[in-house]
């Protein structure tokens, strides 16, 4: 059935539902709805999206990172750095004046003009070199600056261990969720067959319980005319007693039989719905051990998802080790810089700057703690391995006893018919003799009460064949 017409069949029903009518459901229906609506499907697709976010995440540690930036500044006061500076000055005498220069031999050094020829009347004098203390105030009142910054990671082993166990997290989130799925199944088709079995044991029970009544009416009748024992009345009227107590508690158990079945839809516990189906399927004894357990191996999602968890520690023993192995990136940076004055923004100029550069970062020491990280991720992963073994041991344990519970079913099944239908030969002959005088009316309520045992086993067998083959195909990875 296409999907979108089942759902807009689905809606209607719920929109009649709640006018007041019981929503009919059959099982294909009550699986479509706990696949929509059971809380357990809703957390597994949540699931879903965490790991392709975290998969994005992983993956955006590659990529480069692009920052913008920008500040406006304003000094109030700009601190003076003291300064002294190297200025030559003549070396005077005592009384002031100048002292010439002279040579080895102590004639004056005459001044030597542009022309290269000596100017009568001037001389060199002696200098010296004198430092003079000054105040200087580096900087502007106002300071405006803006630009981009880039890192591009060129190689971080971290981030690929990261990418990977990502992708990893991924898969085995997706086996999960298929895990989820038929669990989710295979509860819903219990929950629709216990519905049913509840359904059938209240029918019985209330069948056996107007017999016992109709049975108690004609022995007050009897006892009234001096045919028949005060303890016959007695102990019919502690059937009826007995019986009205077992359908009150078959009705309890179909009630709460129909809350699970809601519950596990994704239903209202207050919205009334009505079951449409049949117990009674076809038996299959072709089943082989040794071939479901192959099928199983192959195609149970529990077992990926357990396969998919000790490639996770093994990719975390790549992530740990990772620490040991050098970085390097990419970063660079451009910025425009306005630096004026009160009052002088109009006459500034943008000053334009630029780099690029590549950095390397290689740890050498860190204190033995990236060792112990790898030895705490080896642990990790030894143990999924023992976990994924005890799982798959479990699970072939698990298929054994389902199998086995489908045959026995099985044979219920097959005695219980043979047996159902002895029963109701045994009320027709007790029936009879009771007609021709033969046979008493305990005689009768008694092969009565055996047929109902008889037939309540048989739906008993049902029920547990039905939900051994819903557990037998969520252990085959089926629906």
């Amino acid at each position: 059935m296409n999907k979108y017409f089942l759902t807009l069949i689905l809606g209607l029903l719920l929109a009649s539902g709640a006018r007041g009518q019981a929503l009919k459901l059959d099982l294909e229906q009550c699986v479509s709805l706990a696949l929509k609506n059971n809380v357990n499907m809703q957390n597994a697709q949540e699931e879903l999206s965490k790991a392709k976010a975290q998969r994005k995440e992983a993956f955006s540690a590659a990529l480069p990172v692009i920052s913008a930036f920008g500040q406006l500044s304003h000094s109030f006061s700009i601190a003076s750095q003291p300064l002294a500076f190297p200025i030559p000055f003549g070396v005077i005498d005592i009384n002031g004046a100048p002292v010439p220069l002279r040579d080895d031999n102590g004639d004056l050094v005459p001044f030597i003009g542009a022309d290269g020829i000596a100017v009568p009347g001037r001389n060199l004098q002696m200098t010296g070199v004198q430092l003079i203390p000054v105040d200087l105030a580096f900087g502007n009142d106002n300071t405006m600056v803006y630009g981009l910054n880039l890192t591009q990671p060129l190689f971080e082993g971290r981030v690929i261990a990261a990418i990977r166990g990502a992708n990893v997290y991924g898969d085995m989130a997706i086996s999960a969720a298929e895990v989820t799925r038929l669990s989710v199944i295979e509860n819903t088709k219990k929950a629709f067959f216990g519905v049913l079995l509840a359904d059938k044991m209240v029918s019985v029970m209330e069948n056996s319980l107007a017999v016992m009544e109709q049975n108690l009416t004609n022995v007050n009748a009897q006892y009234a005319q001096g045919k028949t024992a005060e303890f016959d009345v007695i102990r019919a009227d502690v059937q009826v007693a007995n019986q009205t107590s077992m359908v009150s508690n078959a009705r309890k158990m179909r009630d709460l039989a129909y809350a699970g079945l809601k519950r596990s839809c994704g239903l209202q516990l207050h919205e009334e719905i009505a079951t449409v189906g049949k117990l009674r399927v076809e038996i299959n004894n072709d089943l082989i051990l040794a071939d479901l357990e192959q099928k199983m191996m192959s195609s149970q999602p529990l077992l990926e998802q357990l396969n998919a968890n000790v490639r996770l520690m093994k990719e975390n023993i790549l992530m740990v080790k990772a620490e040991f192995m050098p970085s390097v990136a990419l970063t660079g940076s451009y910025q425009q810089m306005l630096p004026y004055n009160d009052g002088e923004y109009e006459g500034a100029e943008f000053r334009e700057s630029s780099s690029l550069a590549i950095g390397f970062n290689m740890p050498l020491f860190n204190g033995f703690g990236s060792t112990a990280r790898v030895q705490k991720a080896k642990a990790d992963h030894r143990k999924s391995e023992y976990q994924q073994q005890d799982v798959k041991e479990n699970l072939l344990l698990e298929l054994k006893s389902i199998y086995l519970s489908i045959q026995e079913s099985s044979r219920k099944i097959d005695a219980g018919q043979k047996g159902v239908a002895q029963a109701r030969k045994g009320v027709d002959m007790a029936q009879r003799l009771y007609q021709q005088g033969m046979a008493s009316q305990l005689q009768v309520l008694d092969a009565q009460s055996a047929s109902d045992q008889a037939e309540l086993g048989l739906y008993q067998a049902y029920y547990e064949y039905n939900s051994g083959r819903a557990s037998l195909a969520r252990a085959l990875g089926e629906e």
